[in-house]
């Protein structure tokens, strides 16, 4: 049967654009112009979903909304919400509490509007199963709305939520806390009863000794995700009281996607995800708009980054979840993005969304190093030949991406002038001295009085041509900074600045002397001797600074280097190096460096994808292979540990 939409939009050439485009797409199309005429046709007529454009003449938009969510039948009514005006999350929040899903800012895209009409119409076509509301449906609804107020359970500790998320927990007068401590040899049984007996909050176990801050910190936040977890499943004796709540130190924010999405691989959630497969197995699953705000809020594993690839709306469900290694976790892990409104499930083939905003990584790592879509973003002006002319009209004068200010121009040409100024430049030119008025306070003013513009705000207002190049003229400077402040590397430098021919008598062949060096400083990384082997890999990196290895592994000098680990600007130069590699010709050595710095900061996904690219260069990688293992290692080792405490 064809669905029918009321589309309420005062804008008669924007109306007019969309019921075309909507007839197109095979739906019956109703329009009107203000919003009691939208109370109107809703009342005389039988409609699928309403359209509704926030600013209308008379009875505004957001009025008509209010009045339908006050009405017992058009409390559920669907309603996807178009505005030029009323931009912004706090507007986007605030039609989420009133049951939006879809909040389109003008203008917006002919596949973010089809995405919408469809995703909307296939819920309502496929309701789930009538059942009693879970945790894990009130932890969704709350996350959406962005609620705030006290989350009250049968027994224990209530949990206090801000904004959508988990922050807190109350714990007076409650004894679960206290017993998850003694549980985890944390407090003694004594401990525990002079704590209840005081009736003081958590932070007295920091101020009496028991534990350290760091040590409440990570006890709290394994506690509360635990009580969410372990509840997540529960229909009765739960209930959600809006409203500021009472705050507990120390605050433990988690993010309710991550908590999920951990708690679905961990339970393995087969009686979801089955449950998900018998509604959806023959649909299209595709990308939403929300689907690029919430991917980076959680850790994905490898292999569900992989599997979200083959998304690309020509796929059915079952047809991708066939391609996973572990059908009901692929079909857990499909389910858990769908109630997180991040993919739309439609009854045919549909591009997958663009985002709606500039994105600069996905997946917690650079966009530029992901594979493409082929998708492209389709403004409405190319569906009415005729109305191309008046696009402004159409889709409305605010909210469109304005020029660059003469700021940014300006740092733009900063960066474009600086990099042709440092070709062939001695490194005692970049800085505007000389062997004889050299002196550490000159060169240590020069240098900061350079980089100093090159602040991270203004770095990431560049165009990623000019971004390149600004890592090139930091790479230079740096590089130029760390060897005329060494007195060694000074007097190894004059020498160089002086001689006919590079190389350490100054008349050994460029290349070979490089190879030497790179060889040298590769032994010394080899035998732990860091210093040794970042003086010699500067040597080769010196002699032939765009080789990708020399780049690399003197990248990977510097990190070691013990000298260099209190150090901001070697490890900030170390990370500018391997970026300088990857550019100039992706070795696999590169992959694998980035991988372990990142490794080291705790961050296990992104550690993996560097390693697996390394492997993909070349499968004998040593650093990539170590790296992976020592991920399946600790994996395994979590498994096996965290989700005994979480599971019990």
């Amino acid at each position: 049967m064809t669905a029918r939409i009321l589309l309420a939009e005062d804008n008669e050439s924007l109306s007019q654009m969309l019921q075309k485009f909507l007839s197109g797409q095979g739906y019956a199309v109703v329009a009107v112009r203000t919003g009691l005429e939208v109370l109107q046709s809703l009342t005389a007529g039988s409609f699928d979903l309403l359209v509704l454009d926030l600013r209308l003449p008379g009875l505004s938009g957001a009025d008509v909304l209010q009045k339908l969510r006050k009405s017992e039948k058009w409390a559920e009514f669907p309603v996807i919400v178009i505005t030029g005006v009323y931009k912004g999350d706090k507007y986007a929040e605030a039609a989420r509490r009133l049951g939006v899903r879809h909040y389109l800012e003008k203008p917006f895209t002919q596949q973010a509007f089809l995405t919408a009409v469809q995703s909307t119409l296939q819920d309502q076509a496929h309701p789930p199963a009538k059942e009693a509301a879970t945790l894990r449906d009130l932890l969704v609804d709350v996350y959406e709305t962005g609620k705030s107020g006290l989350l009250a359970f049968p027994q224990g500790s209530p949990v206090a939520f801000l904004k959508g998320e988990p922050v807190s927990f109350m714990t007076k007068g409650k004894e679960d806390f206290r017993d998850h401590l003694v549980a985890r040899g944390k407090i003694t049984l004594a401990d525990r009863k002079t704590f209840l007996a005081g009736g003081e909050e958590r932070l007295f176990l920091t101020q009496s000794g028991l534990l350290t801050y760091d040590e409440l910190v990570e006890e709290s936040r394994l506690f509360l995700t635990k009580k969410l977890v372990d509840a997540l499943d529960m229909k009765s004796g739960i209930g959600f009281s809006e409203g500021m709540p009472p705050l507990e130190a120390p605050l433990v924010p988690i993010s309710i996607p991550h908590l999920i999405y951990e708690a679905s691989k961990g339970r393995g959630n087969q009686l979801h995800g089955q449950a998900f497969m018998e509604r959806f197995a023959s649909c299209y699953p595709a990308r939403t708009p929300l689907f690029f705000r919430r991917a980076n809020l959680v850790t994905m594993r490898q292999g569900d980054i992989e599997l979200l690839e083959l998304v690309d709306g020509e796929k059915t469900l079952q047809q991708i979840i066939a391609m996973g290694t572990v059908p009901h976790e692929a079909a857990a892990f499909f389910h858990f993005l769908h109630s997180l409104g991040m993919l739309a499930m439609h009854a045919k083939p549909t591009a997958n969304a663009t985002p709606d905003f500039p994105q600069k990584d996905l997946f917690n790592r650079p966009l530029e190093e992901i594979a493409a879509d082929d998708g492209q973003a389709v403004g409405f002006d190319d569906l009415v030949e005729e109305l191309s002319g008046t696009v402004e009209l159409a889709v409305g004068n605010e909210g469109m991406a304005s020029p660059l200010s003469s700021d940014e121009i300006g740092f733009e040409q900063t960066v474009q002038r600086d990099h042709a100024f440092i070709k062939d430049k001695n490194y005692y030119e970049l800085f505007g001295l000389s062997p004889n008025s050299f002196s550490f306070n000159a060169l240590k003013e020069a240098y900061f009085s350079k980089t100093r513009q090159y602040s991270p705000e203004k770095f990431m207002e560049l165009s990623g041509a000019t971004q390149s190049l600004a890592q090139d003229v930091l790479a230079v400077y740096a590089n130029a900074y760390n060897t005329l402040s060494s007195v060694v590397a000074k007097e190894r430098y004059d020498e160089m600045l002086n001689a006919d021919r590079v190389g350490l008598d100054g008349r050994q062949d460029d290349k070979l002397q490089a190879k030497i060096q790179f060889q040298s400083g590769k032994v010394f990384l080899e035998m732990g001797e860091f210093e040794n082997a970042q003086k010699a890999l500067q040597d080769s990196f010196t002699l032939e600074p765009d080789n990708p290895q020399h780049c690399a592994y003197l990248a990977w000098a510097i990190y070691n280097n013990p000298a260099s680990k209190n150090s901001k600007a070697a490890q900030e130069r170390a990370r500018m190096l391997l970026a300088k590699s990857v550019q100039i010709g992706k070795v696999a050595e590169a992959f694998a460096f980035r991988g372990w710095m990142l490794l080291d900061e705790g961050r296990d996904g992104l550690a993996e994808g560097e390693f697996q690219k390394a492997l993909r260069i070349n499968p004998k990688d040593s650093y990539a292979g170590k790296g992976i293992r020592q991920i399946t290692e600790k994996r395994e080792a979590e498994s096996k540990g965290f989700f005994r405490k979480i599971f019990g």
